[in-house]
């Protein structure tokens, strides 16, 4: 099991009232190029309490903060007119919600609870999840700090980079394709041309940056599997 330190509370950003899937969040997800659902629990609209990508799989609910995080998310967060934040959990959403964190934090031993606003310039999860739920994680968060998630990209350089050309050079035995790949330790324009490519034959958002989703798709790839889908 991957290490996990922190929960992170989410809103599907529907209207209040509208039942939302798991099924439905999945197809969003595969719109943007990820493998599926990127949440790991859904709470639903009548507090029902859904699995979502697999807990043992890094998520992708918060850039930056996926690889040692949960991501739970309730459906709701926007008022009837479909714009307004609001925060939408009924009666029976809070009481699962409430279950769900709980059951998470004993299970894993969680240190932190974070809303998705406080890492992204958004309302999502419409209040003020940290403070609503701070008793539940009393004296666990004491000095605790996020770990980022590591990053490659363009103009980086160092050891991660050159084994990351290794792999994209592993990689490109398997298919035939033109254009050197240069040795070294420089994230130049052709590691980030050959990143792309790679993440286009994966399926997966095709940036040129080198993060969990990346090189989790490298290790399948190198193995001779198909690429991740967070639903099978």
């Amino acid at each position: 099991m991957r290490p996990i330190n922190e929960i992170i509370v989410h809103c599907t950003a529907t209207p209040e009232g509208r039942p939302v899937t798991v099924a439905e969040i999945d197809s969003w997800h595969r719109a943007r190029g990820w493998s599926g659902i990127g949440y790991h629990r859904v709470i639903g609209l009548n507090g029902e309490r859904w699995a979502g990508r697999p807990l043992d799989k890094i998520g992708a609910h918060c850039e930056g903060h996926n690889e040692r995080s949960l991501g739970v998310v309730y459906a709701g967060g926007v008022a009837r007119d479909g714009k307004t934040a609001k925060d939408t959990r009924n009666a029976a959403q809070a009481s699962a919600l409430l279950a769900e964190l709980v059951e998470l934090r004993d299970r894993f031993n969680i240190k932190k609870l974070s809303g998705h606003n406080e890492y992204a310039n958004k309302a999502c999860p419409s209040f003020d999840a940290s403070k609503v739920y701070d008793y539940l994680f009393e004296g666990r968060s004491k000095g605790f700090k996020p770990i980022l998630d590591a990053v490659l990209k363009r103009r980086d350089f160092g050891p991660e980079v050159a084994d990351w050309k290794d792999r994209l050079k592993a990689w490109r035995k398997t298919i035939p394709m033109a254009g050197p790949l240069l040795d070294g330790d420089a994230f130049d324009h052709n590691t980030e041309m050959t990143t792309i490519l790679f993440q286009k034959s994966r399926g997966i958002v095709a940036d040129g940056k080198v993060g969990p989703q990346t090189r989790s798709e490298m290790e399948l790839a190198l193995a001779g599997k198909p690429p991740f889908q967070a639903l099978g």
